[in-house]
């Protein structure tokens, strides 16, 4: 088993919640830092052009307020964005700028098949086939050898995919580098490998691949990706003359497939250290070729021997968690570096010792579940925070006595949880600003003694981050977003009220309907209906 987190931030470290991990991270962790340095958190749900429900979110300072989705930043113009959604238009911005790129050519929806393969035939093969306005790597098809499977490319990408305007470009061979750039540094660079194991001379690649899953749950933005046995992975092995039973030699690494999307079981691995000045100036140029393009993550393949790279892509909203949490070699902490450029008066702020983070389960289920617009987060504890936890054996599974230890935790503002260990045993975490608070807060469960006969207390040292809020067994309560149940609670009421409002008048409508004067003057209202309908409009 390796150690991956070795060399992640100590701050980020067991601070992302569950809820947050995946796609989220991005987004977790900028609000995050800003919220630790004491900026005004707010959520805000927003739909996107097809209409799908988005969460994003502002940091403010009481002067000014910046707004992100994900890890995209209100510096990013839509001008930017505009133009990194089209692959086309970008790809004429960079070659403007002299920016080295794969040689290509965009054809429009109207472009016949017959006008596309003579201009990649004169171009030579292996191509490249994608969409201009494709994400995600969606359509896009590598290595191309023929014109044959060009034109079977071109009928899948326009006819069942419905991108219609495409680009055929040279495939260049190396590493695909994700390159994360700020103005005018280069903060970042990780090459993305394909699927694979280390073996040990001992367990089988199948054992290999399990063990293996198992520590990318441990990785944030890894969690609930994992590598698949699919077809691509058996054609990979059987290629290479391996089944899931072979026993790998010690510390042989054994590639499992060809694509090396993480999303697919790949590995995101730093080599900042390997990108040379030539290298760095040409992400940096790349980025500035963009009008109102601040800050990005940059796609390119590099030729490591030759020092030779081509920009493939730009993204306005990349991915950080590859950035954060690689699974070899060191972190960098893209967070920290867009606080500091958002909010330069807050770069004094230091968030490396910090060991709380917000509830991010609860903002999100209320979104999801609840009618509100905004919800801003209860601001972050401006001091470390000391954490006890204690194990407690005896009968003490009462939901009202975890209830009851919650709202004694939150009315002495202490943060924590309780959780069920088995039939009569529990774990309580507790933490606060001051130690003394904890201890008069430990007093709580010795007076239980004379509740609980058989009770049982185990304390030791918290040393892990602490999220702010009660937890009851995966339940969560903060104080700051109490509000929040109150609006619920209080729009219920107010649905009641329209219910028997509406239920009254309902009633009293059958009344008039069965009353023998409605029943008399059915004929007459009949006829004014009639004459109505005659009369011309004045």
């Amino acid at each position: 088993m390796q150690n991956y987190n070795e060399h992640w931030l100590p701050h980020l470290t067991n601070a992302i919640p569950i809820e947050s991990c995946k796609n989220k991270v991005s987004m977790y962790t900028i609000a995050l830092e800003g919220w630790r340095r004491g900026l005004t958190l707010k959520f805000y749900a927003e739909s996107d052009e097809e209409d799908k429900w988005q969460l994003n979110y502002s940091l403010g300072n009481g002067e000014k307020e910046h707004h992100f989705a994900g890890s995209k930043g209100d510096k990013i113009t839509d001008e930017a964005v505009n133009i990194c959604d089209d692959k086309g238009l970008t790809y004429e911005y960079l070659v403007n700028a002299g920016v080295r790129v794969p040689k290509g050519k965009r054809f429009d929806a109207e472009t016949k098949e017959e006008e596309i393969i003579p201009y990649a035939e004169e171009a030579g093969f292996p191509l490249v086939l994608k969409p201009t306005n494709g994400s995600g790597g969606k359509g896009v098809i590598v290595n191309i050898q023929s014109s044959k499977v060009l034109k079977e490319g071109l009928s899948y990408v326009r006819n069942e995919l419905h991108f219609e305007e495409v680009m055929v470009e040279q495939y260049i061979t190396g590493d695909e580098v994700r390159i994360f750039v700020l103005g005018d540094q280069l903060l970042s660079a990780v090459n993305r490998i394909p699927a694979n194991v280390i073996g040990d001379g001992k367990h089988s690649i199948r054992a290999l691949i399990d063990m293996k899953n198992e520590e990318r749950k441990n990785v944030p933005h890894l969690y609930d990706r994992p590598i698949k046995l699919d077809r691509q992975l058996y054609t990979t092995m059987r290629e290479s003359g391996l089944t899931l039973d072979t026993i790998p030699k010690q510390d042989r690494r054994i590639f499992l497939k060809k694509t090396s999307n993480v999303s697919s079981g790949g590995d995101p691995i730093d080599v900042t250290p390997y990108i040379t000045p030539e290298l760095k100036n040409m992400a940096i140029q790349a980025c500035q070729a963009i009008p109102g393009l601040a800050h990005c993550g940059l796609d390119m393949m590099v030729d490591w021997r030759n020092n030779k790279g081509f920009v493939i892509e730009l993204n306005t909203r990349p991915g950080i968690g590859s950035f954060l949490f690689p699974m070899e070699g060191q972190a960098a902490d893209i967070p920290k570096a867009l606080i500091d450029d958002y909010f330069p008066e807050t770069n004094e702020v230091s968030t490396e010792r910090s060991n709380v983070y917000f509830d991010f389960k609860t903002i999100n289920e209320t979104f999801q579940n609840y009618t509100v617009d905004e919800i801003e987060v209860t601001p972050a504890p401006t001091n470390i925070l000391h954490g006890k936890k204690y194990t407690l054996s005896g009968v003490v599974q009462d939901r009202n006595y975890h209830q009851w230890l919650r709202k004694q935790a939150l009315a002495s503002g202490l943060s924590g949880y309780v959780k069920k260990l088995g039939s009569q045993d529990m774990e309580v975490m507790i933490a606060g600003t001051n130690e003394q608070e904890l201890d008069q807060f430990k007093q709580v469960f010795t007076k239980q003694k004379d509740r609980y006969y058989d009770l049982h207390l185990q304390e030791e040292t918290w040393e892990d981050p602490v999220q702010i809020g009660f937890d009851i067994d995966g339940h969560m309560e903060s104080a700051g977003l109490n509000h929040l149940e109150a609006e619920w609670q209080a729009l219920q009421e107010q649905m009641q009220t329209i219910q028997k409002e509406k239920t009254r008048i309902e009633r009293q409508n059958i009344k008039i309907e069965q009353s023998g004067s409605w029943r008399i003057t059915l004929p007459l209202r009949k006829t004014g209906d009639f004459i109505t309908k005659i009369l011309p409009n004045k």
